[in-house]
């Protein structure tokens, strides 16, 4: 059987590597399967779920890639707080980590259904009901994960307004009238827990955060990558956090963080990508993480 590493040689020099994906475990419109297979027919041969903090879609995904040949990295996107502000990390692994992970996600995705409660009573306050419980309780069942484009959606389906946009810019966004901020560990605190089950850890979307002063601490801290390529991210972005992972000895990651034909990133499906090399050297890294705690590489990811 061919290495993880050495089967990339089969691929068209052309295929593309996506690290940043949803489904319908969290708040993307696809399932695990559909993604996979949509993402197949766009030229992905790579790719990871990255939901956010649930892996319930991992198993159906892995299963779907490894049906039509395609490598696939389990991870989850899981979301931190610094000063009462989101801070999304990305975390890869070499083998499905829900079972050693499930406590810590639990707590994250209890956090959640709080937050959206609170949000939803906020917005019944100010005289527009909602239905949030039906998503609740199906996420609860399922080990899915409710958030802000839920409410959002949920604004949308009772009239109050006329796009998921909308719904942020006048109610949902920071500062906003039903707005709830997050409760949760900092970044140092989830790239401990990432480290601990032989993962990597990288900082998502840093163009879109605008909180660069996090990323020396956290590369002293075990930070492990940042991800440089992303659809909201500019040339100039791209250049910036290229520098800036040389300067602190970081990996880089990359993907179209893709939620479903109609969100605005989906122009970029298939288009923007984490390219080889870059994805060769991130997955030595996750090899030595993985081994570090686990004390072997899995079949199919050793050179």
């Amino acid at each position: 059987m061919l290495s993880f590493y050495h089967s990339l040689i089969v691929f068209r020099i052309t295929f593309m590597i996506d690290l940043h994906l949803h489904t319908t475990a969290s708040d993307g419109v696809l399932s695990p399967s559909a993604l996979v297979e949509r993402a197949f027919d766009v030229g992905i041969r790579i790719l990871s779920v990255t939901d956010h903090d649930t892996m319930a879609g991992i198993d159906e995904a892995s299963d779907a890639a490894l049906a039509r040949g395609m490598k696939f990295l389990p991870g989850v996107e899981i979301t931190a707080v610094d000063n009462r502000k989101d801070i999304h990390m990305l975390a890869y692994f070499l083998e499905n980590e829900e079972e050693r992970l499930a406590p810590f996600l639990a707590r994250q995705r209890s956090d959640r259904v709080r937050r959206a409660r609170e949000m939803s009573k906020k917005l019944s306050e100010a005289g527009l009901s909602i239905n949030i419980d039906e998503k609740i309780l199906r996420c609860e069942s399922t080990g899915g994960a409710v958030g802000r484009p839920d409410v959002a959606n949920a604004l949308l389906a009772a009239g109050h307004v006329a796009s998921v946009q909308e719904a942020f810019d006048r109610f949902l966004g920071d500062g906003c009238p039903a707005y709830v901020p997050r409760k949760g560990m900092s970044p140092v605190q989830v790239v401990r827990v990432v480290t601990q089950v032989g993962g990597v850890t990288a900082l998502a979307h840093p163009g879109l955060l605008k909180k660069d002063s996090l990323i020396p601490n956290l590369a002293r801290k075990g930070l492990d990558a940042i991800e440089v390529y992303h659809s909201d991210h500019a040339s100039s972005d791209e250049a910036r956090y290229l520098r800036l992972s040389e300067e602190h000895g970081l990996a880089v990651s990359g993907g179209s963080d893709f939620h479903g034909a109609h969100h605005r990133r989906a122009k970029c499906f298939g288009k923007i990508g984490l390219p080889r090399q870059r994805f060769l050297v991130l997955i030595d890294r996750l090899k030595q993480a993985h081994k570090k705690v686990h004390g072997v590489v899995p079949l199919g990811f050793g050179l």
